[in-house]
C-alpha cells in the first residue's frame, strides 16, 4: 500500500528533526544529517514503488546495457528493491515495516535456490528476466543482494515476522554459498571485498564454521594480493572504491571476529590512502587514471563528506532536506570514517607534485601496470601505462577549472561509431605534465565489453573508428591554434600531424597526433562540438556507410600522440612554441614502433605493437621508459597487510 502524501511529509519531519542548518565550510556531520539523507532517499525511492509487484519499477530505454537483453519496457528491480526495504526499516514505523516485509518476501522468492543449478544463489536484475534468461547472468548479485540481506537481518531481523526472518537467513546462506562457489580472483577488488563481507558475516550469523573459515582465509588472501604491489588492482575507481570501503565498514559494523576486524581496518586505511594520494582539492576530483568509472565528473560524493565529518562540504543539510541531490540512502547508515592521519590529504592544499603508483604485477618481459599523476593548483593530469579502452576506463584523464560543476575535464576514448570500443588498447609514458601515448588493437577481443560482447571471427561492421579527446567545460570561442595559426572554424579538417594548442579556461592543452594508421586508409583530424563537449577526433577509418572490417585484412593499425598541459599563465602562442620545439622521433620495426619525445622533464619513450594481435602479445611488446630506463615502480606503502 503506497504511503500517503501526509505520511510522506510526516516521515520527512520525523527523520529530519531540527530546522535547516546554514551551510558553512566547517559543518560537522551529525545524526541530523543521516536522518535528512535517509528521509530524502526513502522519498525518492517511494516514487518508483509498484504496490502490485511489491518492488521498485523503472523504465529501460533502448540503449545497450550489460547482462540484459531487455529494452524499452518497464522492469522491476531486485537489488534496488532490497535497498528500499532496508531504508524503510531504518526509517521505522509500522506501515513502512509492513511494506519492507512485502518487498523482502517478494525478492527472496526470486533467488535461484537449487544448489545443482549453474545460477545457484543469485538473482536476475529484474523480475521480468530471471538469471537463466540473462545475457549472461551477473553472479555479483549474490554479493550485492546478500550484503543487503545481511544488513536487514543484522540491524532489523528482530522486527521481522519469524517466518520471514527464517527465509532471509536461508537466502543469506544461498548467497554466501554461491559467493564461495564462485570464489572470484582477489584482483576483482570490489567484489573480492564484498564477497568477503558476505561470507564472513553469514558464517558468524549462521554459526557455519566452515563458511567462516573460508571467509577468514579469503580476507587474508585479499590482503596478500594487495601486498604484491602495495595497492589495488581495481585502482582509483570512484564508484567501486566506495563499494570496497563500504564493505570494509560493514565488516566493522556487523562482524565480531577480532582478527578479521583488525585486518579489515588495515585494508580500510590503505584504501583511503590510495584515494587521498590522488585527491585534487582545487577541483574536488579524484585525479586520474581510473580503472573503472561511470561518470567522469564525480559530482558530490557525500560519503566522503560524511567520512571527513563535514570538513569538506559538497552539499548542505538543506540540500538533503529539499532533495536537491540524489544520495544513496545507505550513506546515512554506514559508519564512514576517514582515518584521522589521512584527513590532511583531503583538506590541505598541497604544492605541485608527482605521484606514481604500482597497481598490478606482471611476469617479465611484460611491464607491470602502474600510474602517474601530476597535480598542481591549476590542474591535474593522470595516465596509466597500459589499459584497454572499455567504456569504464579512464586511462588518460585531466581536470582543471576549480570546483565548478559540471567539471572541466579531458578524457581519452576510442569510439567505434558512437560507442567505446573494448578491443582498443592504450599504452603510455608520463613524466610530470607530459604524456606520450599509443593506441593499438587486440584480437580476439570485445566490442562494447571485453568478455560479454566478443567480436566473432575477428570481423565486425563499422562506419567510423577514432581516437577521441573529450574536453568538457571549454568556453565557446576559446582560442585554438593549429601549427601556430588561429582556428576560426571548429569543423575544418586538418592534416593528421597538426600541432594544436587550446585555451581551456584556467589551463592550456597542447596536443599533436603523430600517426593514424589503419591499413591503407588515410587518417583524419577534426575539431567539433558533440554532446556539449569540444572533441578532437583522430579518425583511423571513416565511411559514409558501414563496412565490414576483417582484422586479418588490416596489416597495420595504430595511433600515436604527444600531449602536455600547463596552467593558464602567459601567452598561448609561447606555450605552443615551447611544446612544439620538443624533439620527437619514431623508429619502425617488424610489427612494432618506438616513439621518443624529449620533454622538458626528460625523454619519454614508448615501444608498442602496430599489428592487430592478442593482448598478451601487445603487452609483451610494450615498454615505457624515462631517459632510457624503465619508468620506476613505486609502492603506495611498504607496510605489509597480510601479516597484520
Amino acid at each position: 500500500m503506497p504511503l500517503t502524501r501526509r505520511e510522506s511529509c510526516r516521515l520527512c519531519l520525523v527523520l529530519a528533526g531540527a530546522p535547516p542548518a546554514v551551510r558553512t565550510g566547517s559543518e560537522n556531520w551529525t545524526l541530523e544529517w543521516d536522518r535528512a539523507l535517509l528521509a530524502a532517499a526513502v522519498e525518492r525511492l517511494h516514487e518508483s514503488f509498484d504496490p502490485q509487484e511489491s518492488m521498485l519499477a523503472r523504465r529501460l530505454g533502448a540503449d545497450y546495457h550489460y547482462h540484459t537483453s531487455l529494452r524499452g519496457r518497464v522492469v522491476h528491480l531486485t537489488r534496488e528493491s532490497l535497498d528500499y526495504a532496508l531504508l524503510l526499516l531504518e526509517a521505522g514505523g509500522d506501515e513502512r515495516r509492513r511494506r519492507a516485509a512485502q518487498i523482502i518476501q517478494r525478492v527472496v522468492a526470486l533467488q535461484e535456490v537449487d544448489d545443482q543449478s549453474k545460477w545457484y544463489g543469485i538473482w536476475g536484475y529484474y523480475l521480468e528476466e530471471p538469471a537463466p534468461q540473462m545475457s549472461p547472468a551477473d553472479w555479483n548479485w549474490a554479493d550485492f543482494n546478500g550484503a543487503l540481506l545481511l544488513l536487514i537481518e543484522g540491524r532489523h531481523g528482530s522486527r521481522l515476522p519469524d517466518w520471514l526472518r527464517r527465509a532471509v537467513r536461508q537466502s543469506i546462506r544461498h548467497a554466501a554459498y554461491s559467493v564461495r562457489r564462485r570464489n572470484v580472483p582477489m584482483t576483482y577488488t570490489n567484489i573480492a571485498v564484498q564477497g568477503t563481507f558476505v561470507t564472513l558475516a553469514a558464517g558468524e550469523l549462521l554459526e557455519d564454521q566452515e563458511l567462516e573459515s573460508y571467509a577468514l582465509e579469503r580476507l587474508h588472501r585479499f590482503a596478500a594480493t594487495v601486498d604484491q604491489t602495495g595497492s589495488f588492482a581495481e585502482y582509483n575507481s570512484p564508484t567501486y572504491a566506495q563499494v570496497t570501503i563500504a564493505n570494509l565498514v560493514r565488516i566493522r559494523m556487523l562482524v565480531k571476529n577480532p582478527g578479521a576486524l583488525a585486518l579489515a581496518d588495515h585494508i580500510h586505511h590503505r584504501a583511503w590512502l590510495h584515494l587521498g594520494k590522488r585527491w585534487h582539492l582545487p577541483t574536488r576530483q579524484l585525479a586520474g587514471p581510473m580503472s573503472r568509472c561511470y561518470q567522469t565528473d564525480i559530482g558530490a560524493p557525500v560519503w566522503i563528506q560524511k567520512a571527513l565529518r563535514g570538513r569538506l562540504s559538497f552539499v548542505s543539510l538543506e540540500d538533503l532536506r529539499q532533495k536537491r541531490v540524489s544520495v544513496p540512502g545507505e550513506v546515512g547508515i554506514l559508519d564512514h570514517r576517514c582515518p584521522s592521519d589521512l584527513t590532511p590529504l583531503f583538506l590541505r592544499p598541497a604544492g605541485a607534485r608527482q605521484h606514481r603508483e604500482w597497481f598490478l604485477p606482471a611476469a617479465p618481459p611484460v611491464r607491470p601496470v602502474h600510474g602517474t599523476t601530476w597535480l598542481e593548483s591549476a590542474f591535474c593530469l593522470g595516465s596509466v601505462n597500459r589499459s584497454d579502452l572499455w567504456i569504464q576506463r579512464r586511462p588518460l584523464l585531466a581536470y582543471w577549472g576549480g570546483a565548478q560543476r559540471p567539471a572541466c575535464y579531458l578524457q581519452l576514448r576510442f569510439l567505434k561509431d558512437d560507442y567505446d570500443f573494448a578491443s582498443a588498447l592504450f599504452y603510455s609514458a608520463q613524466e610530470r605534465n607530459s604524456v606520450l601515448g599509443l593506441v593499438s588493437f587486440r584480437s580476439p577481443g570485445g566490442d562494447k565489453h571485453g568478455s560479454l560482447d566478443p567480436i566473432q571471427n575477428g570481423e565486425f561492421t563499422a562506419s567510423r573508428l577514432r581516437v577521441r579527446f573529450d574536453l568538457s567545460g571549454v568556453p565557446e570561442g576559446a582560442r585554438i591554434l593549429a601549427h601556430g595559426q588561429l582556428i576560426t572554424k571548429l569543423a575544418e579538417e586538418l592534416p593528421v600531424q597538426t600541432a594544436l594548442a587550446l585555451e581551456l579556461g584556467g589551463a592550456r592543452l597542447w596536443l599533436r597526433p603523430r600517426a593514424a594508421v589503419f591499413g591503407d586508409r588515410p587518417g583524419r583530424l577534426s575539431l567539433t562540438r558533440e554532446d556539449s563537449l569540444l572533441t578532437i577526433s583522430l579518425d583511423l577509418m571513416r565511411s559514409p556507410q558501414p563496412v565490414l572490417v576483417k582484422w586479418k585484412a588490416v596489416p597495420t593499425a595504430y595511433a600515436a600522440f604527444t600531449l602536455a598541459l600547463e596552467a593558464g599563465r602567459g601567452k598561448l602562442d609561447d606555450f605552443h612554441r615551447r611544446a612544439s620545439a620538443c624533439a620527437f622521433q619514431q623508429q619502425a620495426g617488424a610489427g612494432a614502433t618506438r616513439l621518443f619525445w624529449n620533454t622538458p622533464a626528460g625523454t619519454l619513450a614508448v615501444q608498442g605493437g602496430t599489428r592487430v594481435t592478442t593482448v598478451a602479445e601487445q603487452d609483451r611488446i610494450f615498454l615505457d621508459t624515462l631517459n632510457g630506463e624503465p619508468i620506476p615502480l613505486v609502492r603506495l606503502s611498504d607496510e605489509p597487510l597480510a601479516s597484520g
